[in-house]
């Protein structure tokens, strides 16, 4: 198999060739584009032979190892590679098809991003299992020079520790020494509005309330028995949608995502109950957005919107609602300047519009796909 990596427009593009016996499963190729899983590079299929991935800029992990790294910024990538592991899991996907290579893993120096790919072959010519991959992470990196230089022989006697092998019990260690690395990779985009509430009339309320003020325009833009205690508690339970996974320890809710009385958490009621929230993918950057309100707000001004549309003057400041009632789902235009279109047909001001699965959203020229 041959690996060609380049970078175009802020995109990195990973071309992937079989040879030999190898050969691509393009049935299975097309389930794992269709999952739109956050954390992998996005593929197509160019030739039988050749798949093009795509995704944000980055090295590879061979390459940012090379330079000496925070515990933090370890633990990131650890959990990154948790993550993505049990999603693979979750949509019965072959971990066998991961590319666990240091050096077709790809970051996001900004954003410490993980993106990582994965070829479906029908025949399988790769021998790497995940120890040995989570292995040579250990030994590549070199930590900086803070007060903590010991969290990588903990790592490793853990992670040695846990046998027969579990890539759950792998997270623990990650919680146990910095809880808020779980939290941060696994919270979904609660959006930018900062308005909570639990009832959709109030959602609605609101954003109509601020719309009129804002309906445009201007163009801006380890062993001892495990002395790490990290393995007392086993009853972790994962719960996996298509784009990220909540961690539920039954026990004592050891991430901290799942507080009953959070201030910042808001609670279903009965008539909320059976939504079921949609996706929303963004073509130019690739970006998979979780619709995760009964109104959804789409624009360019963050004070109200959930979804904030950058780097396109196009879209209004507050574009387009989309709005979920169960298993129906609807486009709003807000009297935007550049308006709202559906399959290629523009909607009406201020009116409903139902949008179905696999349908194609474009906000003034910013596409998008609506999937359930």
């Amino acid at each position: 198999m041959k690996i060609k990596v380049k970078t175009k427009d802020c995109r990195l593009i990973v071309t992937v060739k079989t040879s030999g016996k190898e050969c691509i499963d393009e049935r299975e190729l097309d389930r794992f584009s269709r999952a739109f899983m956050r954390g992998f590079l996005r593929p197509r299929l160019i030739r039988k032979s050749q798949i093009e991935y795509t995704g944000p800029v980055g090295i590879s992990l061979y390459d940012r190892f090379k330079r000496p790294i925070s515990k933090r910024d370890f633990l990131f990538v650890i959990e990154q590679i948790i993550v993505a592991v049990q999603k693979l899991y979750a949509n019965n996907f072959p971990i066998i098809n991961l590319h666990m290579d240091i050096r077709n893993t790809y970051i996001n120096e900004s954003t410490k991003e993980v993106q990582f790919v994965y070829t479906p072959l029908t025949i399988y010519q790769r021998q790497t299992n995940l120890i040995e991959f989570l292995e040579t992470v250990v030994y590549s990196v070199k930590p900086e020079r803070e007060e903590d230089t010991d969290y990588i022989s903990r790592f490793l006697y853990f992670f040695r520790s846990i046998s027969p092998f579990d890539i759950n019990k792998l997270e623990k260690f990650v919680i146990k020494e910095d809880k808020s690395v779980v939290s941060i990779i696994r919270k979904q985009n609660a959006g930018q509005s900062g308005f909570m509430t639990n009832k959709q009339q109030h959602y609605v309320e609101h954003y109509e309330q601020n719309s009129s003020a804002n309906t445009d325009d201007d163009p801006t833009g380890l062993l001892d028995d495990d002395p790490t205690g990290l393995l007392e508690d086993e009853a972790v339970e994962f719960v996996e949608d298509e784009e990220t996974a909540l961690l539920i320890d039954e026990e004592t809710e050891a991430t901290g995502l799942l507080l009953e009385d959070d201030e910042d958490t808001a609670l279903l009621d009965e008539d909320e109950e059976d939504v079921h929230y949609p996706t929303l993918y963004r073509v130019i950057t690739e970006e998979n957005i979780s619709i995760d309100k009964p109104v959804f707000r789409l624009g360019k001004e963050k004070s109200y919107v959930d979804y904030f549309v950058t780097n396109n003057i196009a879209v209004s400041r507050s574009h387009a609602d989309i709005i979920s009632r169960g298993n129906r789902y609807f486009v709003k235009d807000l009297n935007s300047k550049n308006h709202t279109y559906i399959n290629g047909q523009m909607i009406p001001v201020q009116c409903e519009v139902e949008i179905f699965d696999g349908d194609k959203l474009r906000l003034g020229n910013e596409e998008f796909v609506f999937y359930v």
